[in-house]
């Protein structure tokens, strides 16, 4: 970053909170965030610096930033023009009303993926068990996902499985957050080789991304967050979703056992007829809050 670049985003020379506000929505249209984007974000760090609510702002605009305000500021912004995602540089994501704890290093929870969540909590709740429900997330990154089930379903026991040891530091540290952790039980393990049956359910939103339209990503997710959390397995993306329908088959408790997987843009035929070849049925696709088919889930009996 040249020496300009970094005095303009000094905010030495801002007095109050809506002068504050300004400067970082002409700091982030000037590194080309989108325009849609740019006063959400700039609402989101002031809230975060300031510790105020919208309804607070309006009223405080003209109130001045103390020293410690400023700097927490210019912190922030130097690292998110760098197109750093907010996430990161705020140090947590939202994700059903809840701001979950977020590292570099591990996957960022995003909206979509509640679609994940609410089918699997329906599904689960449906069936009507007293006794324990028993759950396996496959990659569970934050704990996105499984905090927020298992805040929902009081006899809701959730495995969590993933390869990254910074995923699974950050999910303790999210489930402990919203005391759910004795009812987490987290494993440092790649899927393939995990030995346990016995589930309800087993949900993932795994990798999918194909390497060749890797390298065409907003520069937030290529450049910052981890490959291996984005990039398919094999040349259609596709690699994951095989393995798992397999091990889904084994694992899952008939007759009511299914498996939901998010899936991405144009995959979910692909991904139906994959469950079905691994010998799954009821297999279906649950479309997102946009109307895009976001979740397939199968079932085993």
């Amino acid at each position: 970053m040249s020496p300009d670049t970094e005095s303009n985003l000094s905010f030495g020379d801002c007095q109050t909170i809506l002068e504050a506000r300004e400067k970082v929505v002409k700091a982030l249209k000037d590194v080309g965030i989108e325009r849609a984007e740019v006063r959400r974000e700039a609402d989101l760090i002031i809230e975060h610096v300031t510790r105020m609510n919208a309804a607070e702002r309006e009223l405080k605009f003209d109130e001045l930033l103390d020293f410690g305000e400023r700097e927490e500021l210019e912190s922030i912004l130097k690292r998110r023009v760098k197109r750093e995602p907010l996430q990161y540089c705020l140090g947590y994501g939202w994700f059903m009303g809840m701001a979950m704890v977020v590292h570099q290093g591990v996957f960022i929870p995003r909206t979509d993926t509640e679609t994940l969540f609410e089918l699997t909590s329906k599904r689960l709740i449906a069936m009507g068990i007293s006794s324990e429900i028993r759950v396996l997330e496959v990659g569970v990154g934050t704990g996105c996902i499984s905090v927020a089930m298992l805040r929902e379903i009081p006899n809701l026991e959730v495995v969590g499985l993933d390869v990254s040891q910074d995923a699974l530091d950050v999910a303790r540290l999210n489930a402990r957050t919203y005391d759910v952790s004795q009812r987490l039980t987290l494993s440092k393990c790649d899927f393939r080789e995990f030995t346990l049956s016995g589930f309800h359910a087993i949900i993932s939103n795994p990798p999918y991304i194909p390497r060749r339209i890797y390298d065409t990503l907003e520069p937030e997710v290529r450049d910052f967050e981890p490959p291996a959390a984005l990039i398919g397995w094999g040349e259609d993306g596709l690699g994951f979703y095989r393995q798992f329908a397999k091990f889904a088959l084994t694992k899952l408790l008939p007759p009511l056992g299914f498996a939901a997987v998010e899936v991405g843009d144009g995959q979910a035929d692909a991904v139906l007829k994959i469950m079905r070849s691994a010998g799954m049925n009821r297999v279906e696709c649950i479309e997102d809050v946009n109307g895009l088919p976001r979740v397939v889930v199968a079932g085993i009996a």
